[in-house]
This record gives structure tokens, C-alpha cells and sequence, in this order.
């Protein structure tokens, strides 16, 4: 499907908008045609007559006229603007509606400021150039249509010296179309990098003042900034040139005009009235000639714009839903993994043949070297992504088989690096649930330690969190999004790296609480701090994508393998337990 008919998708669904601003736009283009046809002929009446009644009533059709006019005016505008500003709502809107749909991998493949450039600047540039300048154009269009008839009807010869203009003015029109197309796709991609450097500016802003990198990054911004003003430039010099062009060669046809319809007047084959008439509908004819280049301009700006935006609009959605998926019930909290295997791309396997079983509220700490597979296996819980053979249960149900919300939404999850968003405290933990109760929001905080720390805060829970809440701790932030994850009161928990960089204090804390909140309900904990993986019913140790080892901390000691070689790297954060094998020799 081409980039206008995708759009008119989009258009047809407000018809009657479409339909008004129509009608009121032929009739201001019928209005506009008459007045120089009527003018001309009072003229030649006036002549003949000398009469000032003829001069009263055409003062008084006139005014009727321009008062038609301006009220067919408002409407054309109004609607115009009411359904550019509406389509770019809802393109919009399905634009961020699909990136809500998207699977995790698409996520490392775009860049959130190119994403952010198209959802909102290249969406405007449609709106401008295309959505409020299409009725408009239209209207041109009309307008210049009726005055070709017009000027053909008043003397065809006249007309005839007329349009040899219109073949220098269209090809012009084409030639610097197609070129402003491809530079607006590059200005596009320029303010893209613009808006994904002042993100960095926002979320690195730790990491570029600890290195003193400010000055690397503004040169980062100076360079990507000129290639956009340069960009821009390059498309305002060719509407700049293709302007005044026009104005000229229309400029040029109305000279040849007066100069042939002089001599036709005194040859006695036009009337002085019907010279007016058609020198009026050449002036006319000019700011229309005008607007139509600038019109197709925008067009193919526009289209450059739309073609961006299609990209994101054509990525791939999320994981497709059976239409005979069912709704999951209760969970009991029986995990399942049955000969799983999964790669992010083809032939590099993340998990390989891996069979696991996770009984009823069992809890499981997940350990392996980075890359050996352990946050993949919970996404696969989580379904965030499917198993490329295989299959994963929950109470023997395929999830392939469920709803994604039924599953979801009862499964906590606690990532490793804590997302807080804009709003109050109370807002964040009761995200998965905004009409929880305030007191199943303290419950949630007080089951993950948090409740105090936001009790002495000044404006307690209704304490407005700023960009991702970076003016809270680690820990702080930690306790939140385990509070966020409780307030469902989720049969499944899984932990991805929770005590990870994190002080002492602020580890117990979480600590005393994951034994607390963990119990009775399945757990899944990707850690490195040995306090936490000893307080796991099992250890599951992953290498290479397979389980290699599945016990208990003394247990897996005792066999001296995985487990034991990765205590004695100190790969986990604390010295071994008594009893354990002496280190080899220095970490590595």
C-alpha cells in the first residue's frame, strides 16, 4: 500500500469534515471566479450607461459575494485545521500504541530519540505541509483550474500565449520536489541524533560529568546540530529560489498578455471590459501558480516525513496471541521447562535443550556466568519472548495457549535496573493497579521496606518522583519497584539482580525483605550476592544455556563444578562458606 493511500486511511475516517471542507472550498473558489467575470462586465455596462444604478447594484452583489466568501472561508479553515490536528492525533497514537506492542529485541534496535523524532516532529511535518495544506491545495487547484476555463472562454488565443509558461513552471516544480523529498529525510534523521543526544544528556548525565566529558558531548551535539541547520537550509534555498521562479515566468505571461490583448482590444476583437476580466484573472492566476509549487513541495516533504514514520509503523508487534488463548487461572505456581531452546538471532543460542522443573512455591536462585542464559529463561516465564522449541508451563498450561494480561498480570517482576516514572510515589507502586486502595499501596511498601523511608519524606506518598526518580537511592528505588511488584499480590516473583550495587544497609533491607515476601509464593532470583542465592531452596546453575547443576549451596560445594569454580573466582560477592574449597589463586 503506497504513503497516500495509508494516510487517506487515516482521513476517511472523519468523511464529513472532509466532505464540509470541501464544499465550503468550492464555493469560496466559485466566489473567487466570479468576481473578476462580473467586474469585467460592469465595466463594459458602466461604459455603455454611465448609470450609478448599475454601479449600486454591483456594489451591493459584490458585498453579498465577499460576505459568502468570508463565512465558507472560516468554515474551509476550521475544518481544515480540525482534521489535520485530529489525523495527527491518531497517528499519534497508533504510533505509540505500536511501540507499546513491540517484543523486547525491537527495543535494542531503535534508538529512543529517532523513535521520539518521528512519533512527534515528523508527525507534525505531515500535519503542516500535507494534512493543512491539502484543502488548501485543493482549493489552489481549483482555483487555477477556473481560471484556465475562465481565460480560454474570454479569448482562447490570450490563453493560449498564457500557457506556454506552464511547462517551465511544472518542471521546476518537480525537479525541486524530488530533491527537497530526500533532503527532508536527512534534516528528519539529523534531529533524530539531536533528541537521542540530549537523552543521553539526561540519562548519562552521572557518567559524563564523573569522566568530564561535557565538552566531548556538546562537540557530539555541535556536529550533529550543523548537519541538521545545513540540512535545513539546503530545503529553505530551493522553496526560496522556487518562489520568486514562479513569480517571475507567471510575471513574464502577463506582460505577453497585456501586450497582445492591447493590440486585440484596438483591432476590435476584445472589449476593454473583457481585457480587465482576463488581466484580473492572470493576477489572479498568480499567488495560486505560487502556492501550488510551494503545495508540492510540502507534499514531498511531507512524504519524506510519512516515510519515516511507516518504518516505525511496520515494525514487527509483540508475540502474537492464539485466538483460542484462554484466560489463565489462579496460579498454583508449578514452572515447567520442557526441552527449551531460544536465540536471539539465528544459530546463537541463548538457551539450548533445557529442561527444568520449579515446584510450587519453590524458591529458585538462578547462577551462572554473565551470557549463560539466566535473565532469558525468566523472560521466557514472563513471555516476553517464545522458545524457539520447546515449550514453557505454568500448572501445565502451554503459555502459548493463555492470554499475555491473564499471565502477566500475575507475575512480579523486579528488574536490575529500576524504572520509576513521572509522578507521585503512590502512583508508581500502584502502577500494574491505579485504583488500588491507599491502604493496599502502604501494605505493598511496608512488605518491601519501604513504608518508612516514605512515611519521613514531607510529602510522604504523594511525593512527586522527577525523571525516573533520580533523586531517590538505589535502595530507595529498589524497595519501590519491589512494593510496585507486590501490590497484585502475584503467585510468581522473579528478581533480576534486586541486591545488586547496593550498599550494605540497604542490602538487608531488601534482603529481610525477599525472605519475607518470598514465601510461600514460586520465586525466581537472578543474584550474585551469596547471602541471597543461600537463602534458595535450590541453585540452578546455567552454562552455555543448560542447567549444569541443581541443589543447594552445600550440595553444589561438595561437587566441587560450576558452582564451587565460581566461589572460588569470588564471582560471588562474599567469601565461601565454611567448609568450602580453598581459592585456586587470585580472582580474575
Amino acid at each position: 500500500m503506497s504513503d497516500m493511500r495509508r494516510l487517506a486511511v487515516y482521513i476517511v475516517h472523519y468523511r464529513l469534515h472532509v466532505i464540509g471542507a470541501l464544499a465550503a472550498t468550492l464555493i469560496v473558489t466559485a466566489v473567487n471566479l466570479a468576481v473578476p467575470k462580473y467586474t469585467g462586465g460592469l465595466v463594459d455596462e458602466l461604459i455603455a450607461t454611465r448609470s450609478f444604478v448599475v454601479l449600486n447594484r454591483a456594489a451591493f452583489v459584490v458585498l453579498i459575494l465577499f460576505g459568502l466568501r468570508s463565512l465558507m472561508m472560516y468554515a474551509q479553515i476550521y475544518l481544515t485545521f480540525y482534521l489535520s490536528h485530529r489525523v495527527t492525533a491518531d497517528l499519534r497514537q497508533d504510533l505509540f500504541a505500536r511501540i507499546q506492542q513491540w517484543s523486547l529485541d525491537r527495543f535494542a534496535v531503535w534508538q529512543a530519540g529517532d523513535a521520539i523524532t518521528r512519533s512527534l516532529q515528523d508527525t507534525q511535518v505531515v500535519q503542516v505541509q500535507l494534512l493543512a495544506g491539502s484543502v488548501d491545495a485543493i482549493s489552489t487547484g481549483l482555483m487555477v483550474g477556473g481560471i484556465v476555463v475562465m481565460l480560454v472562454w474570454i479569448d482562447w488565443q490570450l490563453a493560449l500565449a498564457m500557457a506556454l509558461v506552464i511547462p517551465l513552471v511544472g518542471g521546476m516544480a518537480r525537479r525541486v520536489g524530488h530533491e527537497i523529498q530526500g533532503t527532508t529525510v536527512r534534516a528528519q534523521e539529523h534531529v533524530a541524533g539531536l533528541a537521542g543526544l540530549i537523552r543521553e544528556a539526561f540519562s548519562g548525565a552521572r557518567v559524563i560529568r564523573a569522566f568530564a566529558r561535557e565538552d566531548r558531548e556538546i562537540g557530539r551535539f555541535q556536529t550533529q546540530n550543523e548537519q541538521s541547520f545545513r540540512a535545513n537550509v539546503r530545503i529553505s534555498r530551493m522553496v526560496a529560489l522556487q518562489i520568486p521562479m514562479v513569480s517571475f515566468l507567471t510575471a513574464l505571461g502577463l506582460v505577453v498578455v497585456l501586450w497582445l490583448g492591447g493590440q486585440r482590444v484596438t483591432a476590435g476583437h476584445l472589449t476593454p471590459g473583457l481585457l480587465v476580466a482576463f488581466l484580473a484573472y492572470v493576477g489572479f492566476a498568480v499567488e495560486p501558480a505560487v502556492s501550488l509549487t510551494r503545495h508540492y513541495a510540502g507534499l514531498r516533504q511531507a512524504m519524506g516525513a510519512f516515510g519515516r514514520i511507516r518504518m516505525l509503523l511496520d515494525e514487527p508487534s509483540e508475540l502474537r496471541e492464539d485466538p483460542a488463548a484462554v484466560a489463565l487461572p489462579s496460579i498454583i505456581g508449578r514452572v515447567t521447562f520442557d526441552d527449551v531452546s531460544f536465540a536471539y538471532a539465528p544459530g546463537r543460542w541463548a538457551l539450548r535443550d533445557l529442561s527444568l522443573e520449579v515446584r510450587p512455591g519453590e524458591r529458585v536462585a538462578l547462577v551462572g556466568l554473565s551470557g549463560a542464559g539466566k535473565t532469558t529463561l525468566v523472560n521466557l516465564v514472563a513471555r516476553f519472548y517464545d522458545p524457539a522449541e520447546g515449550r514453557v508451563e505454568i500448572d501445565g498450561r502451554d503459555l502459548r495457549q493463555v492470554t499475555l494480561r491473564s499471565l502477566r498480570s500475575q507475575i512480579g517482576l523486579v528488574p536490575q535496573e529500576t524504572v520509576l516514572f513521572a509522578g507521585t510515589i503512590r502512583d508508581n507502586i500502584a502502577y500494574a493497579r491505579p485504583d488500588a486502595s491507599m491502604e493496599e499501596v502502604i501494605n505493598a511498601a511496608k512488605a518491601g521496606n519501604a513504608h518508612d523511608f516514605i512515611a519521613a519524606l514531607p510529602m510522604g506518598y504523594d511525593t512527586m518522583l522527577g525523571d525516573d526518580g533520580l533523586q531517590m537511592s538505589g535502595g530507595q528505588r529498589q524497595r519501590l519497584a519491589i512494593a510496585r511488584a507486590l501490590l497484585n499480590d502475584p503467585r510468581l516473583l522473579i528478581f533480576d539482580e534486586a541486591t545488586s550495587a547496593l550498599d550494605s544497609e540497604s542490602e538487608a533491607l531488601i534482603q529481610e525483605a525477599l525472605d519475607r515476601i518470598t514465601r510461600g509464593r514460586t520465586t525466581f532470583i537472578i543474584a550474585h550476592r551469596l547471602s541471597t542465592i543461600r537463602g534458595a531452596n535450590r541453585i540452578v546453575v546455567l552454562d552455555q544455556g543448560q542447567v549444569v547443576e541443581d541443589g543447594r549451596h552445600d550440595e553444589l560445594v561438595a561437587l566441587n563444578g560450576t558452582y564451587a569454580r565460581l566461589l572460588r573466582l569470588q564471582w560471588l560477592d562474599a567469601a565461601p562458606a565454611e567448609g568450602a574449597p580453598a581459592p585456586a589463586g587470585p580472582p580474575v
